[in-house]
Order: C-alpha cells, then sequence, then structure tokens
C-alpha cells in the first residue's frame, strides 16, 4: 500500500472546506445574504477558541466588506464563509448588515419609464 498523503506542494496539506465548519453547513445565527455587508464590531480582543481562519474574516472585517468579497479573498466556498460570520456573529463579533429589498421589475420598469418621459 502507497503512503499517499493530500499535498499542494506550494501550499502544504489541504484541509477539505467541510472541516472548517466541523460538518455544518448552516450559520449559528441566521441565514446570511450573499451581498450582506460584514463589519467587525471594535473594542475587543478575540475570544479564545476562534480558528485561523475566523481571525482572518475579523482583519478583513474591519472595513465593511461583502460576504462574497470575504469569501473571494480567502478562496474558500461562499457555504463555509457564511457558517464562519454565523459562528463570529452569534458571538456578537461582527455586526451584519442585510441589504434593503430590491423593488418589484414593474416598479423599476415605471421608474424609466417616467424618467424618458422627462
Amino acid at each position: 500500500m502507497t503512503d499517499e498523503r493530500w499535498l499542494d506542494e506550494d501550499a502544504g496539506p489541504i484541509v477539505p472546506a467541510y472541516l472548517l465548519t466541523r460538518g455544518r453547513t448552516v450559520p449559528a445565527s441566521e441565514a446570511i445574504d450573499l451581498i450582506a455587508v460584514i463589519t467587525t464590531l471594535g473594542g475587543f480582543s478575540p475570544p479564545g477558541g476562534l480558528g485561523p481562519e475566523h481571525l482572518i474574516i475579523l482583519q478583513k472585517c474591519i472595513k465593511p466588506t461583502r460576504l462574497v468579497d470575504v469569501a473571494a479573498e480567502l478562496g474558500l466556498p461562499i457555504g463555509v464563509v457564511r457558517v464562519l460570520v454565523g459562528d463570529l456573529h452569534a458571538k456578537e463579533l461582527v455586526k451584519v448588515e442585510v441589504p434593503p429589498p430590491v423593488p418589484a421589475p414593474e416598479v423599476l420598469l415605471d421608474v424609466i419609464s417616467g424618467l424618458r418621459a422627462l
């Protein structure tokens, strides 16, 4: 039997994404929209028990950052980042701002028609 290891020669051992969330697929606090804005709440030192990915998210979200941008910067699947951000939100370490609802297409078409009429 060969001693097969899952390695990336440049990065070292590869960790499957589901291990980062301990197999969880649903955020701890609530469903987080893809374009939700995540902001780290200041004035604290991170509690123990957070993984390195949690700490990276806290660092990246000092400035308001959209969830999809956090996932892109970390190179992780959006579902994994949702769970990690949900952990941080449940511990009140980040603020999650939900984007306003998008108006119905009919309303947008009426606005465009009104603008054209001007």
